[in-house]
């Protein structure tokens, strides 16, 4: 059985991403580190909560809240977060939320960004490492793991 802080835990951009665009490089981060023996927790295994509110005209309260809880709560039981922070990949505001929650616990944070992006003086003050890949990002992953 796997104790908690055992895990790294997918954070990035979410709203208004295609399904593809969300889950399409957790997927393969996930397996990546799954070869490794390593766990990941991935929100986009909620994106049933986050259909809902796409179909629900007053966004219930309620399933917003269920979706931040326990997102904070996979960060909580994580050693490590990866984030996609490329410019290219959406807004991100709940990126952000995510990663200073993050930060607050003391979480290794791990940046994929592309060379060219502008990373806000705020990421750049919270981040352990900032890579250009999510090759290199599974590779320094394993090292902190």
């Amino acid at each position: 059985m796997k104790k908690l802080k055992d895990f790294v835990y997918l954070a990035g951009p979410m709203e208004d991403l295609s399904e593809t665009e969300m889950k399409g490089w957790r997927h393969d981060v996930a397996n990546l580190l799954q070869k490794s023996g390593i766990d990941v927790l991935d929100p986009t295994r909620r994106l049933s909560f986050h259909n809902q509110l796409l179909q629900d005209e007053e966004r219930s309260m309620n399933t917003c809240r269920r979706i931040f809880k326990q997102d904070l709560q996979d960060i909580a039981d994580s050693k490590i977060v990866i984030a996609d922070v490329r410019r290219k990949s959406g807004r991100g505001i709940g990126t952000s939320m995510e990663l200073m929650f993050a930060h607050t616990k003391n979480k290794i944070i791990i940046l994929v960004a592309d060379k060219e992006d502008f990373i806000h003086p705020f990421y750049e003050s919270m981040y352990t490492e900032k890579l250009n890949s999510f090759e290199e990002a599974v590779q320094a992953a394993k090292v902190y793991y």
